[in-house]
């Protein structure tokens, strides 16, 4: 009796192991995949364009939320023509493992700061999949398509104003996510870490 019990468990714990193989193999394989779209292609359908699902949004009232939370119908920031305004969600997209790129920004003021204050501005870190597209000073570019200095727009809340952030470190394919969300608006914008984004 405890021979074919020992064997019971035995066969039993193999079938576990094989089932959390293949399940390990399957979702790297959905990452690997994902992986392989091209980063400049912003033509194809399936080519990834999202935020982590904890990237935060600035909210119409000024107030800001984890993309994931934000619900079709909400009101947020927006930028429209030069200006910031406000626009409704008309849906929020959501993907399943996908790679991330890393952007850290510094404020362009921060040149002429003494050497003395710059160094207490913290970098801002922006992360999105390469194929989203941001705004800056030259016009809408893929994050794909960021170099270094290129000038990204950010909504400043004691202000009420934009300021000019640029690109330093740009780090592609940072790390895989688990979760990643974006949004569609009615004005085509919104703001995630109070940066200006576009809608894909």
């Amino acid at each position: 009796m405890k021979i074919r019990l020992m064997l019971v468990a035995t066969a039993v714990a193999a079938t576990l192991s094989v089932s959390t193989l293949a399940q390990s193999k399957k979702q790297q394989k959905r990452y690997l995949a994902a992986q392989e779209v091209p980063q400049g292609d912003a033509t194809k359908e399936n080519a990834p364009a999202f935020f982590p699902a904890y990237a935060s949004v600035t909210m119409a009232d000024g107030t800001s939320k984890p993309i994931s939370k934000v619900c079709a119908g909400e009101r947020i920031k927006c930028y429209y023509e030069g200006q910031l305004t406000t626009t409704h969600v008309k849906e929020v997209a959501t993907a399943a493992l996908t790679s991330i790129t890393e952007l850290y920004l510094r404020p362009v003021d921060e040149v002429t700061a003494s050497r003395q204050s710059w160094p207490m501005v913290p970098a801002l870190l922006l992360e999105a999949t390469p194929n989203h597209p941001v705004q800056t000073l030259a016009g809408r570019k893929l994050v794909s398509e960021l170099k270094k200095g290129d000038v990204l727009l950010r909504y400043e809340a004691a202000t009420g104003l934009l300021s000019a952030w640029k690109v330093g470190l740009i780090q592609a394919k940072a790390r895989p996510v688990a979760t990643a969300c974006t949004l569609r608006t009615e004005m085509g914008s919104f703001l995630v870490e109070n940066l200006v984004v576009l809608d894909r």
